[in-house]
C-alpha cells in the first residue's frame, strides 16, 4: 500500500510540474514547481537556516541520512513532528500531498551538482 501512496505522489508531483509549465509566459524563465511553491511560502525560513536543526536545502551532509529513509518516513515526519519540528512544521493548513511534494522538491535539490 505505502508503494501505491509514494508513486501516487511521485505522479502527483509530476503532473504539476508538467502543468506549471505549459504557460508561454514561463519562456525563458526557470519554471517554479508546486513544491518548490510550498517549500518558500511554508517551509524555507527554518530549512534556509538550521533553526532548530532542520537540514538546509540542498546541504548534502545535512540531508543524507534522512534523505535515504524515504519519502514515506520523512512526511510522516513532517506531518506527525519529528525532534524540534513541530507537526507540519507549524504549518496545520498543509496536507499530506503537500508535504510530500515539498520534501521531494527538497530532496530534489541534492541532485544538483
Amino acid at each position: 500500500m505505502a508503494i501505491f501512496r509514494t508513486i501516487g505522489s511521485i505522479l502527483l508531483f509530476l503532473s504539476f510540474t508538467f502543468y506549471t509549465g505549459c504557460s508561454d509566459s514561463s519562456i525563458g524563465k526557470p519554471v517554479q514547481t508546486a513544491g518548490e511553491k510550498i517549500y518558500t511560502k511554508n517551509c524555507k525560513v527554518c530549512h534556509a537556516q538550521a533553526i532548530n536543526g532542520a537540514p538546509i536545502l540542498g546541504n548534502q551532509k545535512m540531508w543524507g541520512g534522512r534523505a535515504k529513509q524515504g519519502l514515506v518516513t520523512l512526511a510522516d515526519h513532517a506531518e506527525q513532528g519529528y525532534g524540534l519540528m513541530p507537526a507540519k512544521g507549524g504549518k496545520e493548513h498543509l496536507t499530506r500531498e503537500e508535504l510530500e511534494l515539498a520534501i521531494i522538491y527538497m530532496i530534489s535539490a541534492l541532485e544538483k551538482p
